[in-house]
């Protein structure tokens, strides 16, 4: 297929796939824009776990070893619907 091109490992199977997206076949584009908007939301939810993980660490940085432990049950989310008055 014009666009896509597959590289084997030492053992025949593919290992990396590499997508020309100027020069790519039309029946396969939908499928490929789907592939990419997967990876697009994984790399989102990376981000969006690395900062709870980052905000949990600083939470319990503020409180004492005696103190409470908070978990990401205590964490929430921001409301988009919140409007200051």
């Amino acid at each position: 297929m014009q666009g896509i091109h597959v590289v084997n490992d030492s053992n025949g199977n593919p290992a990396i796939l590499t997508i020309d997206l100027h020069h790519l076949d039309l029946v396969i584009s939908p499928l490929v824009e789907e592939v990419l908007d997967l990876i697009r939301r994984a790399d989102e939810e990376t981000e969006r776990a690395d900062f709870r993980a980052a905000a949990h660490a600083a939470l319990n940085r503020v409180y004492g070893d005696d103190e409470y432990e908070y978990t990401d049950a205590h964490l929430q989310e921001r409301n988009p619907n919140y409007r200051p008055r």
